[in-house]
């Protein structure tokens, strides 16, 4: 898939995702690096320990993204400020939590 890299700029991703943890938390805010497009995503593992420490995390590329989760692609145009809870349900995503709106939501929704 052309993923157009380029045009999303990186991804922020914690480790344990990259080594196969489920995505359970994403947010977007704007970023003082002009490469980076402001995601930010964490696995069901990470705690404040480790997410306190910058070496848990590294910079993706949307090819990665999109192997790894390719919702983010589907959310990507998603405003600054959404902050995301992943659902599952046996172990497969199954949709997203807005915790600023405090309910389920779809992606139109949190596209809108």
């Amino acid at each position: 898939m052309d993923n157009k890299n380029d045009a999303y700029g990186g991804f922020m991703v914690s480790k344990n995702v990259l080594n196969g943890v489920p995505i359970r938390y994403s947010f977007r805010e704007p970023s003082s690096i002009p490469q980076l497009n402001g995601w930010n995503l964490f696995s069901e593992l990470d705690d404040d320990e480790y997410v306190n420490n910058p070496d848990n995390f590294v910079i993706v590329n949307a090819e990665t993204i999109y192997s790894l989760a390719p919702q983010m692609l589907e959310i990507f145009d998603a405003p600054y400020g959404t902050d995301l809870f992943w659902v599952y349900e046996e172990n497969i995503h199954i949709g997203f939590y807005d915790l600023v709106a405090d309910k389920i939501t779809s992606i139109e929704q949190i596209l809108a």
